[in-house]
């Protein structure tokens, strides 16, 4: 395995993929830039966390018992832009591997499908939890390994061990990229079918391809289980993870595969999830579509060749490529979804676009149709370029004005309470902030905030007493450092029972500062009462064709009333 690996990375240095990379990660660094540069974090964990993290207890509990030695061996400094570069750099060495698994040549082509999947939502939003964003870039970069292993590795046994190892790794650090390693096997699959070869390459495959992947999730589940037993913690209830059984797996398959379909339907053909600024009007809906016209002329030929067994393996798997993409709901289909999880979903265009010009190649086409293919490709894949660089300046730029308002509020608040007579007395009572940010009519939300996906909209926190404790005691840490005293999370659940805390005035109102009891309090909107739903927590505050015109008045020149 050391000797395979010892012959890639030379490999990868004397030939095309030195190129391949320093483009990519130039691409990376320019779409990247305000994020890395204003050091921006989503509005979720990003914010809550310092730049100076190593994980624990909690994160054994939800099964990622590598990511502790992994931040230890970075000796838990995440800063920017070391983390984001390391993070870009992983990504970029996980598509090298997935291109070299289709094509021994770069075209353009090949170049703009790697620039659409490093600019996609889930690099985006994986980027901005800054404290973790190399663990997602480095379990992405192990499961294609073990992917582009078990497919390469031309002895079987050795094949399964190698994928197996990386799978295990993989899932120790993220497990939702095991749809990552999943998709691309079927992919490769799909690849081999549509070419026809010899049939014991095609059961070669299969038998490699279901092996290291149970061997995997097993290595992975005992792995978690001796860490577990060894450090004295629990498996945690978050997104199912203690209740996951063979039985529970089976038992709940068919809900599983039901929300794997239907995460799949809402990312690619609603506006909910905003991977492409130009998905608002179907964009990814005539991309599926044109994507699927090409699979089922592939399939067509495959019917024509009347071989009972290839057209068998050849519908199952394109009827199960769109539900691969989220295999981990195949698992625990009570995890509740996130757009960090959609690594798969943003592989599966380009993956298919890859698969449709290889398979192309191969079939005899005139020249003017041959032409017309590639154009059509290369047109496609630079759209899909074009929108998801435009809706990451979106969301960056969300991020950048969230903050900014953020501070303002946060400044003014921390003055307020130094006035307030806070600071006064040797012994400070604990504070309580009720509400968030977005909610209050002070906060600024311009038509870029508007639209962007919800990770960027710094100041729409989840309500939540616990988690508004913690987003709280993170923002005057990292935005407005002052040194409080903060209320527990029992407190929280108190000052928001209190009918004194309801009849207070919201920020920047006078008495929106008081003190109940021997807690201070500082309402900040009325809405922290409400219990969202999930479905609630993603939904975008607007659609981009819904918005009106900014307001350019104060740009206008003066003019001396007549």
């Amino acid at each position: 395995m050391l000797k395979s690996i010892h012959r890639d990375v030379l490999q990868w240095w004397k030939g095309p993929d030195k190129k391949y990379f320093c483009v990519m990660l130039g691409f990376a660094v320019v779409v990247y830039f305000p994020l890395m540069s204003q050091k921006l974090t989503n509005t979720f964990d990003g914010l809550w966390m310092d730049t100076y993290y190593i994980a624990g207890g909690w994160e054994l509990s939800i099964g990622r018992w590598l990511w502790p030695l992994a931040d230890a061996l970075r000796f838990g400094v995440q800063t920017d832009p070391i983390n984001s570069l390391l993070t870009l750099s992983l990504v970029t060495l996980s598509f090298i591997l997935v291109r070299r698994l289709f094509t021994t040549k770069d075209s353009f082509l090949t170049y703009l499908l790697g620039m659409a999947f490093i600019s996609s939502a889930s690099v985006s939003i994986q980027l901005s939890y800054r404290y973790m964003s190399p663990i997602f870039g480095l379990s992405l970069f192990l499961s294609v390994a073990a992917a582009y292993c078990v497919i390469r590795t031309e002895n079987k046994v050795r094949a399964v061990v190698q994928g197996t190892v990386c799978l295990a790794l993989s899932l120790g650090l993220y497990q939702a990229n095991l749809g990552s390693f999943c998709l691309i096997l079927l992919v490769y699959f799909l690849m081999l079918l549509f070419q026809k070869p010899d049939r014991s390459l095609i059961h070669g495959h299969i038998a490699k391809s279901l092996c290291s992947a149970a061997a995997g999730v097993v290595l992975y589940y005992l792995t978690l289980k001796i860490v577990l037993l060894v450090t004295g913690f629990q498996m945690s209830e978050y997104n199912g993870a203690a209740s996951v059984s063979p039985l529970y797996v089976l038992k709940r398959l068919p809900i599983g595969v039901a929300k794997a379909y239907q995460i799949f339907g809402v990312y690619f053909f609603r506006n909910q999830y905003r991977n492409n600024i130009l998905q608002a009007v179907g964009f990814f809906a005539l991309i599926i579509l044109l994507v699927g016209f090409g699979l089922l002329k592939r399939f067509w030929r495959v019917v024509q060749s009347r071989d009972l067994e290839y057209i068998l393996l050849s519908a199952a798997a394109l009827a199960v490529l769109p539900a691969v993409c989220n295999v981990m709901l195949l698992i625990t289909s009570e995890a509740t979804w996130r757009l960090q999880m959609a690594g798969a979903l943003d592989l599966f265009i380009p993956l298919c676009i890859l698969l449709l010009d290889v398979t192309r190649k191969e079939q005899p086409q005139n020249e003017k149709l041959r032409m017309a293919a590639i154009g059509g490709a290369v047109l496609l894949a630079g759209l899909i370029v074009y929108g998801n660089v435009y809706m990451r300046a979106v969301d960056q730029e969300a991020m950048y004005e969230g903050r900014k308002s953020l501070k303002t509020m946060t400044d003014r608040i921390a003055d307020d309470l130094i006035d307030f007579g806070y600071f006064d007395g040797e012994e400070r009572l604990p504070v309580v902030f009720v509400g968030r940010p977005s909610s209050n009519s002070a906060f600024l939300m311009r038509e870029y905030y508007l639209y962007a996906n919800t990770y960027a909209q710094i100041g729409r926190f989840w309500g939540d007493a616990d988690v508004a404790r913690q987003v709280w005691k993170s923002v005057f840490q990292n935005i407005t450092p002052v040194n409080f005293t903060y209320g527990r999370v029992e407190r929280y659940l108190e000052v928001y029972a209190e009918s004194e805390t309801e009849q207070m005035p919201t920020y920047p109102q006078e008495g929106y500062i008081r003190q109940i009891g021997d807690t201070v309090v500082v309402k900040i909107s009325d809405d922290y009462k409400d219990e969202l739903t999930s479905a609630e927590e993603e939904k975008p505050l607007s659609g981009f064709f819904e918005l009106g015109q900014v307001d350019n008045g104060f740009y206008e020149p003066w003019k001396e009333e007549e």
